[in-house]
């Protein structure tokens, strides 16, 4: 006996050094009672899902019209009256009905009467049908998981509007977003996730088996795909204005027009667009005469756009016409130029930009003068006046250094009318 408890004694050791998984081990009588606390609030859980699930499964009776009528009265005329009433009770508020919550409000509110209205006419259909006796003829499983399956359907709508409505608001004030195009790209995603979360659990939800639905979406995409390429088209360019992000919201684009679809940059009343919307399907753009215009996505995938909200400098072109008395005077008259140029404020120097003033052509009533430099500003207004000023100074500078202008001399086939030669020469 003795020697069985010395050889039972380094077992029992080793059990008792065995380490323990739990780091922190509550009391028993504490362990017990958050137990019974957990599973308490999964009953009242489970019994307020209980509740909910046999209100959603509660059927419409012909009489219950009256709140879907409500309910449009309320979609049509009870927002503005809401919006009008905190808007006098709050006089600081400044918010505009198209941007309030109570406009947006009308969204959700369509939806759930478009709920509602589809509810009533199945309770009332499937009433009618079974007095017909012609509920065998549909599936068991939608007639007990119909209601269910709409109100899913319709929560995950809602879900998606207002993830697509307030989520760039969010990821500006909360997460320090500021980029417009980044809040389109992570919305879009948001919102194509929810929607197909949405149509994925609602059909789940209405009894559709997950490899029919798997074959059906196959089947169905590649349908869709072929009969509606132009739609796809533009909503794939959509997302790759999104994410490669050639212009945003706000920037101003030179775009030409192809064959007559929408008005191009080159029209006098159009100029540069302006971009003020880009829209799953199209992109809205206001032109110089603040005609909105329409574009479809589509068009960018392959179109050259020029944005000039992006550019870092403007360059400046001038022609200056010389006489051909004042030739001797050209050199003095591009070092001065140059000069000049090189000494404003608003000039890039070089290297970094060239400035080049020199004499490129000589025509048979002038000598030309040509000048290419570029400006720092940027923004058009502040940049044309700039551009006055240097003009003006260039043309002080030519003044000063020519005897006069180069009038432009008419040229009549067959006669020499250089007028520098004597007569008869």
């Amino acid at each position: 006996a003795p020697a069985a408890r010395r050889r039972g004694a380094p077992a029992a050791t080793a059990t008792s050094n065995k380490p323990s998984p739990n780091l922190f081990q509550l009391p028993e009588g504490a362990r017990k009672s958050l137990d019974d606390f957990v599973i308490n609030r999964a009953k009242d859980v489970r019994g307020v899902m209980n509740a909910i699930d046999d209100n959603v499964n509660d059927p419409w009776d012909i009489e219950d019209v009256w709140l879907i009528v409500v309910w449009h009265f309320a979609i049509v005329k009870g927002r503005r009256k809401v919006y009008d009433y905190l808007k006098e009770r709050d006089p600081e508020n400044t918010v505009e009905w198209e941007r309030s919550f109570w406009n947006w409000l009308g969204g959700p509110m369509k939806v759930i009467g478009g709920l509602w209205i589809g509810m009533y006419l199945w309770d009332n259909g499937c009433r009618v049908g079974e007095l017909l006796e012609m509920s065998a003829f549909l599936p068991t499983t939608i007639m007990e998981q119909f209601d269910r399956g709409m109100y899913t359907l319709a929560g995950g709508i809602i879900a998606t509007m207002a993830t697509d409505n307030y989520l760039p608001e969010i990821l500006t004030d909360r997460l320090g977003v500021k980029d417009s195009s980044t809040k389109l790209v992570l919305t879009r995603l948001a919102v194509v996730t929810g929607a197909l979360c949405t149509a994925i659990s609602s059909a789940l939800v209405f009894g559709l088996p997950p490899k029919s639905l798997l074959g059906f979406g196959g089947i169905g995409g590649l349908t869709f795909g072929l009969a509606a390429k132009d739609l796809v088209s533009n909503f794939i360019g959509g997302s790759m204005l999104a994410i490669m992000r050639p212009f945003s919201p706000g920037e101003k684009i030179y775009l030409m027009a192809v064959g007559g679809r929408f008005r191009g940059t080159n029209e006098p009343s159009v100029g540069g667009y302006l971009v003020k919307e880009i829209g799953w399907y199209q992109t809205t753009l206001i032109p110089k005469d603040t005609r909105p215009t329409t574009v479809p996505n589509g068009f960018f995938l392959g179109a050259n756009v020029i944005n000039i909200s992006r550019q870092t400098a403007r360059i400046i072109v001038a022609n200056i016409r010389v006489r051909l008395d004042d030739a001797p005077m050209i050199p003095k008259m591009t070092e001065e130029i140059t000069g000049y140029l090189t000494n404003h404020p608003s000039i890039i120097k070089p290297p970094q930009r060239p400035i080049r003033v020199h004499c490129r052509d000589i025509k048979d009533d002038h000598l030309a003068i040509r000048v290419e430099t570029h400006c720092s500003v940027v923004k058009k207004d502040p940049f044309l006046q700039v551009q006055q000023e240097l003009l003006l100074g260039m043309f002080d500078i030519c003044k000063k250094n020519s005897t006069g202008p180069a009038w432009t001399v008419l040229n009549t086939v067959g006669e020499d009318n250089r007028p520098w030669l004597p007569e008869g020469k």
